[in-house]
């Protein structure tokens, strides 16, 4: 166990970088991954990827540490420090830093630069690369295994850190239309969308104010949810309305089942969490650290697995 030494246990979650310094103490050949996100106990408990990321390369540690959503100088400083230090070899950033202004500025050039980071892998020259790993992994997923999203009626409700990137690269796809919703005002994300990509967007502040009578072909993706309960009754009524409709419903959420894709099913629509997507997100991540360790990988369908086993 010297080498995978939280195989079977949970990685304990540090709080900031002087808490992740004492734990990394005890590990000091070990190369590590930090995960950044702001959480609750609970929310941490339900986190997988600190299972599934801690049972793949030898002395290789992927932890969590808790920074709150206002902490921007904190973060601001942990990235300075984690860029100089050869034993970080990639950063997974999750809500509420996926980015935000502070990783745009610092990686992309200036805080209202046009791209997405939710990810940092050392590249060969030692430096810190910035990555959009979710938008990509769930296109990649789902025109693989679910189906294509040419010519369909996008729904996307939550438009926020994942979401935004999402609805920029589900555009590249090529959907009849795009109808994005968030309660939080997004018009300006819709007109940037339908200025680069030309298609026709529609931001909404409700799910319940989207017009749904006659729609067909629908693809529904939920990235509001938060992990563990949640108030998903403005998708049921969508669900329930558009049943019968040959529609597909996706909720990001990493786990294998949740009760309203199980729903979803129930009422006939094609219904996945986010599983798949995961699987594929954080594979990415994993080669390009092995690249920076120099070590061999699992494959894809060693490490869907035991994303599966965790989830």
């Amino acid at each position: 166990m010297a080498n995978f030494p939280f195989k079977t246990t949970k990685v304990p979650v540090c709080v900031g970088y002087d808490s992740f310094q004492r734990f990394r103490q005890e590990y000091p050949n070990f190369t590590f991954c930090p995960y950044l996100a702001d959480k609750d106990e609970a929310g941490w408990e339900l986190s997988t990827s600190r299972v599934y990321m801690n049972q793949v390369l030898p002395e290789f540690l992927y932890v969590p540490i808790n920074i709150p959503k206002s902490a921007t100088h904190d973060m601001s400083k942990l990235l300075e420090r984690f860029d100089a230090d050869m034993s970080i070899a990639a950063i997974n950033i999750t809500q509420p830093h996926k980015s935000s202004p502070l990783l745009k500025e610092k990686f992309l050039g200036n805080e209202h630069a046009k791209g997405f980071v939710d990810t940092l892998i050392r590249s060969a020259d030692n430096r810190l690369v910035p990555y959009d790993l979710n938008a990509p992994a769930f296109v990649h997923w789902y025109t693989e295994e679910v189906g294509a999203l040419a010519n369909t009626t996008v729904i996307l409700n939550g438009v926020g850190g994942a979401g935004e990137a999402l609805a920029f690269r589900i555009a590249s796809q090529n959907p009849a239309v795009i109808l994005l919703v968030d309660p939080t005002p997004k018009a300006a994300v819709a007109e940037s969308l339908k200025d680069s990509w030309g298609g026709e967007v529609v931001y909404y502040a409700s799910i319940e104010s989207v017009p749904l009578f006659g729609l067909r072909n629908v693809v529904l993706i939920n990235a509001a949810g938060k992990e563990g309960a949640a108030d998903d009754s403005g998708i049921l009524k969508v669900l329930k309305s558009l049943c019968g409709t040959a529609s597909t419903f996706v909720d990001i959420r990493p786990q294998n089942t949740l009760s309203i894709v199980e729903e979803a099913r129930r009422l006939g629509w094609k219904a996945h969490t986010g599983s798949g997507m995961n699987a594929r997100n954080d594979y990415e991540l994993l080669l390009g650290i092995a690249e920076f360790m120099q070590l061999v990988p699992p494959s894809f369908s060693a490490f869907e697995a035991l994303v599966y086993k965790a989830s």
